[in-house]
């Protein structure tokens, strides 16, 4: 009986359909003769999920495709085909896969009927030398030179509901103000997003804010809402004194109340100064909210020593975008497996130990080990009726 590798089970959760649509859409397909993004891919993940090293070893690793092809819909792709394709195929398709699959995990998220809590963050990827210099000297900034990762991460799936990829010299805010807001959701940010515009987007959006209040920000305090207490030393309702942000943008927070929530550290460093649009939780909550954003500094962590950004295939702009791209794909594809596995390891341990077993069929497996069990069932009966 014919079973579907674990390579194959963990396509499945690609919509093939729409990522089909974005391949017209941006013509990704157009000059292709025998390769297509499908192929490109499906290559692509292998590498990630195997940790190719280089464009060769990512060649030889395309090769096991080979006995796979029919169900997989995919063919092996050499090395000069591969440096071929990731030099002019468009990253959009994988762009726009990738955005089904976030949209997916935050549809997940709202059905849980559990608070949502969204921490905003970016990464730098550094991208720099002879090989890279040709695209990346002109955004080059004083910090870094390459590309920036901007990501929405869901605290409690532990999973981004929003990716964004921009040149390095572009503002956290100028990102964070493209990205949707949606109603319900607790954005969780630090003092590179102060926009106090943005922040009153937010709250007319319906969703909720946690960051820190600058120290020269020039405010009024209205009245206490609660008593200090372990780690709080102060929880006040404040207003913005400025009416206009600059010459030309007025202040849409002006007039408006915001809580501001004093969080005292235990070393020498200065207390923590919160503020957000939220008056229900306490202000204990409030403190251990902005803890969480901790959680993202762990995600970029993880995605840079597990997935392949560190190894390039392609050193043009196009090719880092495919593999970034594709890296943040294997993480969501991992993701959604390990939860219809219900399985209780890591992420970390799960895809471990799918890069060994990426071309088992679990189903033939598994009755490989119950006629086994079988078997030695009815040795055992054969032996006590002798005796």
């Amino acid at each position: 009986m014919f079973s579907q590798t674990r390579f194959s089970q963990l396509l499945k959760f690609i919509p093939r359909a729409a990522f089909n649509t974005a391949v017209k859409q941006s013509q990704a397909d157009r000059y292709a003769k025998k390769v297509s993004s499908w192929d490109l891919l499906v290559t692509l993940l292998l590498g990630q999920l195997t940790q190719a090293r280089s464009l060769r070893s990512l060649a030889v690793t395309s090769q096991s495709l080979q006995p796979h092809s029919y169900h997989l819909n995919a063919t092996s792709l050499s090395r000069s085909t591969l440096s071929d394709a990731l030099q002019k195929r468009s990253c959009e398709p994988l762009k726009a896969v990738c955005q089904l699959l976030l949209a997916e995990v935050g549809r997940k998220q709202r059905r849980s009927m559990e608070p949502m809590i969204s921490l905003i963050d970016s990464t730098c990827i550094t991208l720099c030398g002879p090989r890279f210099d040709d695209w990346t000297l002109a955004t080059k900034t004083r910090i870094t030179q390459g590309l920036k990762l901007h990501v929405g991460l869901d605290a409690k799936q532990f999973t981004p509901t929003y990716v964004n990829v921009t040149p390095a010299n572009i503002n956290d805010l100028s990102d964070a103000l493209q990205m949707p807001i949606e109603s319900g959701v607790t954005y969780v940010f630090d003092k590179g997003y102060c926009d106090y515009n943005w922040w009153h987007h937010i709250d007319q959006a319906g969703s909720i804010f946690v960051t820190r209040l600058k120290k020269n920000a020039n405010v009024a305090c209205i009245g206490k809402l609660s008593e200090p207490e372990h780690g709080i030393a102060s929880d006040e309702v404040i207003r913005f004194n400025k009416k206009n942000l600059n010459t030309k943008r007025p202040n849409h927070y002006f007039g408006q109340d915001v809580r501001r929530i004093r969080v005292s550290r235990d070393s020498e460093k200065s207390d923590l100064i919160l503020v957000t649009n939220d008056f229900k939780r306490s202000a204990q909550e409030i403190a251990a909210l902005y803890k969480q954003r901790w959680q993202i500094e762990l995600f970029f962590k993880w995605v840079k020593q597990h997935l392949k950004l560190k190894y390039y295939f392609g050193c043009s702009e196009n090719a880092v975008r495919l593999q970034i791209y594709s890296a943040l794909l294997a993480f969501l594809l991992l993701h959604a497996y390990r939860r219809q596995s219900a399985a209780t390891s890591s992420i970390y341990e799960f895809a471990t130990h799918l890069a060994y077993s990426l071309f088992e069929r679990p189903a033939a497996l598994l009755k490989a080990d119950e006629r086994r069990r079988d078997h030695a069932q009815l040795r055992v009966a054969m032996g006590s009726l002798q005796l």
